[in-house]
């Protein structure tokens, strides 16, 4: 109980602060709807006007998608990066509070920030596409992205993990971005990339999540479509083991004393 109150504690404090930065929130939702429609307007051109609303949606999803993988895995490079520069990650190790549970305190605050982001996006696409009735769906889309996101949190982690190694966040988290964006079948099917390539976009959450999204609220997904997001909560497991062993070497490296 007390460890769910301090994780409260952090995410309505942390929740607060990003209320005073809705100019951010706006300018964020606003970029999925302008790559989404250049793309559809592209299209649209190249096939003589043959491109239907639920390719757009499909782009609008995807570009969603990516916005919350990329700036999930950057916040948490420059996480630890300032953490490191400000003196604040050898605050979080000696202070009363679990180290672990501050940094996870923050994930879950990002993660309830991109749910919400993604919530008013995929509205506008739904009522657009599929009418105002499939606005129920929006629903299933939050438990979806519950569970969804849980791995990535694992994963970002890890991110955070190499941040420390190598000491810069930008080598770490521009190269992860390429790879999530290259293989994670956000603007198209990843079964039209090489073999080796849609494995490893299969054995990475992201391309799960923008699918299992898209049929949630189509209305087409279906139950046995959350079987490989149970494996992938292999990434959250490992993510907290890497954690554990990352902090263990910090805290011995920089001296820090609980």
């Amino acid at each position: 109980m007390r460890v769910l109150n301090q994780l409260a504690g952090i995410v309505e404090a942390e929740l607060k602060a990003l209320t005073r930065e809705a100019g951010v929130f706006i300018f964020v939702v606003f970029f999925p709807f302008m790559f989404s429609l250049l793309t559809y307007g592209a299209g649209q051109t190249l096939t003589g006007g043959g491109a239907s609303p639920t390719q757009w949606f499909y782009q609008l999803i995807g570009f969603t998608i990516m916005m919350i993988a990329l700036t999930m895995s950057s916040s948490s490079a420059w996480y630890f990066r300032r953490g490191m520069m400000t003196g604040r990650l050898e605050y979080i190790l000696a202070a009363p509070i679990s180290p672990l549970i501050a940094v996870l305190s923050s994930a879950l605050t990002n993660t309830i920030f991109n749910i919400a982001y993604f919530i008013v996006v995929a509205a506008v696409g739904v009522i657009a596409v599929y009418g105002p009735y499939y606005l129920v769906h929006i629903v299933g889309v939050i438990l979806f992205l519950a569970l969804a996101l849980l791995p990535v949190i694992g994963f970002n982690l890890l991110v955070g993990i190499l941040t420390i190694f190598f000491r810069e966040p930008e080598p770490v988290s521009n190269l992860i971005n390429a790879v999530v964006s290259t293989v994670s079948g956000f603007t198209y099917p990843i079964i039209l990339l090489p073999s080796f390539l849609q494995t490893l976009g299969q054995i990475m959450p992201y391309s799960h999540i923008v699918n299992g999204a898209r049929d949630v609220l189509a209305g087409s997904f279906r139950l046995v479509q959350l079987s490989p997001h149970l494996f992938l909560l292999g990434y959250l497991i490992l993510g907290l083991v890497a954690f554990r062993v990352g902090e263990a070497v910090y805290v011995r490296k920089s001296g820090v004393h609980w």
